[in-house]
């Protein structure tokens, strides 16, 4: 009788430490390290043909990344000489339904969606947005969603091309206890 409660008393003790190291610092961290997925969404301005967009840094709170709904924006394509070009208004978000720290990165999958009309409207918190092209201009009308996933390597920049020339880039970036950041991600502040 005494040998079995010995037994599960250190079969207890070897699951409770099991436990306490999982909850310590995530694989191919130090202590006090902490990562942020570094990302952006951008296409081509349509009046001035420079590449335009948005570049946020979303720290990893729990294992998960906060999904981003980026702000609406005008696209325009143009097919051939002499027609007249198309315009949409874009909406877009990003979530993460996978993410899992690695030696040297991070396990990610995102979903990265994009829907395309003549009108748009977008409501975050209190902030309501709408923007509209108006109706005697041909207008860019389609959705698309991806869902890439990678094995991120601390300070590597992935990308995919999406329709009508917009591009999502995604990379993520450790920092030392100090927040001071210890890779470098080249993702361009737009």
């Amino acid at each position: 009788m005494q040998r079995i409660l010995t037994l599960s008393s250190l079969a207890a003790t070897g699951m409770l430490l099991s436990a306490c190291a999982s909850l310590g610092t995530p694989a191919g961290l130090q202590a006090g390290q902490t990562v942020a997925v570094v990302n952006s969404l951008s296409w081509e301005n349509p009046l001035t043909g420079k590449r335009d967009g948005v570049r946020t840094s979303w720290p990893i709170k729990d294992g998960k990344i906060a999904p981003e709904y980026f702000p609406l924006a005008q696209l325009k394509q143009c097919e051939a000489e002499g027609k007249p070009c198309a315009w949409g208004v874009m909406r877009a978000q990003r979530g993460a339904p996978l993410l899992a720290y690695v030696d040297d990165g991070v396990d990610l999958a995102v979903n990265v969606s994009i829907d395309v009309a003549r009108r748009q409207d977008a409501r975050q918190g209190e902030t309501q947005t709408a923007m509209a092209i108006p109706q005697d201009v041909a207008a860019l009308a389609g959705k698309q969603r991806v869902q890439p996933s990678w094995k991120l390597k601390y300070g590597k920049v992935e990308q995919v091309e999406l329709d009508y020339g917009v591009r999502y880039q995604v990379c993520v970036q450790r920092y030392d206890a100090a927040g001071k950041a210890i890779d470098t991600c080249a993702v361009p502040f737009i």
